[in-house]
C-alpha cells in the first residue's frame, strides 16, 4: 500500500476514535458547566448567609444598647422624682429628652437592619431553590457522563487499538504531520480533491474550496512515500477512487 492509502486508512479510523470521543467529552463540558452554575449559586449562598449573620448581630447590639438607654431612662425618672429644685429637674429632664432620641435612632436603625434580614431570608429562599433545582440538573448530567463513557468503552478500546495498528506503518515525519493537522481541524486532516471542469483540468479542495494547482493533482500519480498537502488549508489531499479513474486517463 502506498502511504496515502495509509494515511486515508488511519484517517478513516480517527475520526471514528475523535467522533466516540466527542461524545464524552460534550458531556463532560456540559457537566463542568453545571458545576460551575452550582459553585456560583453555592458562592451566593455563603455570601447572603455572612450577610444575614451580620445584620442579625447589629440587631442583638442595638437591642443591647437600647436596653441600656431604657435602663438609663428608668433610673433618670425616678431621680426626677426625687427632685429638689427647678434646675436639677430640668438637668434630668434634659438628659431624659437626649437619650429619648438616642433611643429613636436606634429604634430607626434596628428597623433598617430587620427590613434587610427579611430581603436576605427571602433571596435566600430563592437561592434555595435555584440550588434544587441546579442539583437535580447536575445529578442528570453526571448520569449522561456515566452512561456515555459505559456505551462507548467497548467500542472506544477497539477503535483505539486499531488506530495504534494503522498509525504502526506510517513514518513518524508524516504521522506527526497528520497528527497536527487532525488536531487542528477537528479530526479532518484529509480532504478530497474535487474534479470542478475535467477537460480544463480545473480542481478544488473538498475542505477549504480553493481551486488547486495542476500539479498538486498531477504528482499524486505514481507516487508512493509521499503526499500532497492543499496549498491553501495544508490538508493532505487524496483521490476518490471515481476522481482518481476519471483524471487518470488525461494525465497519460
Amino acid at each position: 500500500m502506498t502511504l496515502i492509502d495509509n494515511l486515508l486508512t488511519l484517517y478513516k479510523v480517527d475520526r471514528q476514535v475523535r467522533s466516540l470521543r466527542s461524545r464524552v467529552e460534550s458531556a463532560q463540558i456540559y457537566l463542568k458547566v453545571q458545576n460551575r452554575e452550582m459553585d456560583s449559586i453555592t458562592l451566593e449562598r455563603t455570601e447572603n448567609e455572612v450577610q444575614t449573620k451580620q445584620r442579625k448581630a447589629n440587631i442583638a447590639n442595638i437591642e443591647t444598647e437600647m436596653g441600656s438607654v431604657d435602663t438609663r431612662i428608668d433610673y433618670l425618672r425616678e431621680e426626677l422624682k426625687k427632685a429638689v429644685n427647678d434646675k436639677q429637674y430640668s438637668a434630668l429632664l434634659a438628659e431624659v429628652n437626649t437619650i429619648k432620641e438616642l433611643r429613636k435612632s436606634f429604634e430607626e436603625e434596628i428597623l433598617i437592619e430587620m427590613t434587610s434580614v427579611e430581603e436576605l431570608e427571602l433571596a435566600a429562599a430563592d437561592i434555595s431553590q435555584r440550588a434544587d433545582e441546579r442539583e437535580k440538573v447536575e445529578q442528570v448530567a453526571e448520569n449522561e457522563l456515566k452512561v456515555r463513557k459505559s456505551e462507548i468503552a467497548e467500542q472506544l478500546a477497539e477503535l483505539e487499538t486499531e488506530r495504534s495498528t494503522a498509525a504502526a506503518v506510517i513514518p513518524e515525519e508524516a504521522l506527526n504531520e497528520f497528527d497536527s493537522l487532525a488536531d487542528d481541524y477537528d479530526g479532518e486532516a484529509m480532504a478530497a480533491i474535487e474534479i470542478i471542469d475535467l477537460k480544463r483540468k480545473e480542481y478544488s479542495c473538498t475542505a477549504c474550496s480553493l481551486r488547486l494547482p495542476l500539479e498538486s493533482v498531477t504528482s499524486m500519480f505514481g507516487i508512493k512515500d509521499n503526499f500532497v498537502s492543499c496549498v491553501s488549508c495544508d490538508r493532505i489531499l487524496y483521490l476518490e477512487a471515481e476522481s482518481r479513474e476519471a483524471i487518470a486517463p488525461t494525465e497519460k
